[in-house]
């Protein structure tokens, strides 16, 4: 039976609630705890290959405070989500449900663990370099696995029809049925986007706004043609949301309608295929 991957966030947005509403409501810091019983027999299993970006669910390198994901069987007891009792000294938990990662020298932050899925915040403390993965299930160790931590690995939240999770100011979600108009102000959701100032804490859930430490160097396409460095109005963390980067975005004037769009530096970009939901400007 193919088990549905669950986001990074885990979460389910209907159409008739606001984006920032369920957020606030199934966060990093505030899911409430979702226990399915499960039985796990024998050590860990996954691989390297299992082993995923957690917004874009892609192999491939991960950046210091990304979220991945990690496919496999028996990595827990059970079906558990941080909540906000797991919570200490403003960070997210490096164990949940008897559930640890190690990820070279670190323990990675813990957001969601199951029988067949982890999702996990990559430590901010790690330098480019391949490390060693290991899944913990209290006594039980897991096979070595390998990961590539690099400086970005930019990928925008996705719902759960692939479409990037995209909001105006006010939280209302941007999909088909709700667009926006060229011209507008959008909200982009996205993990892996790097170093910041000031520099974000492992698993801490920021309390202030801070930029990406390389502002200029951020890359966004629409339809191919990179946006004016102007538009970028802010593009940093979330505040108090742990490994939670937003961008807010001017839509150029001249922006076409529903065009692709794409983040990231000249080195590293999200993965191609993925619209914003634009409609031409007011005349």
């Amino acid at each position: 039976m193919a088990v549905k991957p669950q986001h990074a966030l885990a979460f389910r947005i209907p159409s008739w609630r606001s984006f920032l509403t369920v957020l606030a409501q199934l966060s990093l810091c505030l899911l409430s705890a979702d226990i399915a019983q499960a039985q796990a027999v024998g050590a860990p299993k996954y691989s390297t290959e299992g082993i995923v970006h957690g917004a874009t669910f892609e192999s491939g390198p991960v950046a210091g405070n990304t979220f991945i994901s990690i496919f496999g069987e028996n990595l827990a007891w059970s079906t558990r989500r941080v909540t906000q009792t797991d919570i200490r000294s403003n960070r997210l938990p490096t164990a949940l449900g008897g559930v640890q990662v190690l990820i070279g020298p670190a323990q990675a932050y813990l957001v969601f663990v199951s029988p067949t899925q982890i999702n996990a915040l990559v430590s901010s403390d790690l330098s480019n370099g391949k490390y060693s993965v290991r899944v913990l299930r209290d006594s039980w160790a897991g096979p070595e696995a390998i990961v590539e931590v690099v400086k970005t690995a930019p990928g925008l939240f996705m719902l759960e029809d692939g479409l990037p999770v995209v909001t105006r100011p006010d939280g209302g979600l941007v999909d088909k049925e709700n667009p926006v108009r060229a011209g507008s102000i959008v909200i982009l959701w996205a993990t892996g986007l790097g170093p910041t100032l000031p520099t974000a804490l492992p698993g801490e859930l920021p309390r202030g706004a801070a930029m990406l430490a390389d502002l200029d160097g951020l890359v966004i396409q629409l339809a191919g043609v990179r946006v004016p460095r102007a538009n970028v109005l802010y593009a940093g963390v979330a505040p108090g949301f742990a490994g939670l980067y937003q961008i807010n975005l001017l839509l150029p004037a001249e922006t076409p309608l529903n065009p692709e769009i794409r983040i990231g530096n000249e080195g590293a970009m999200s993965p191609a295929g993925q619209k914003i939901f634009v409609l031409p400007g007011e005349e």
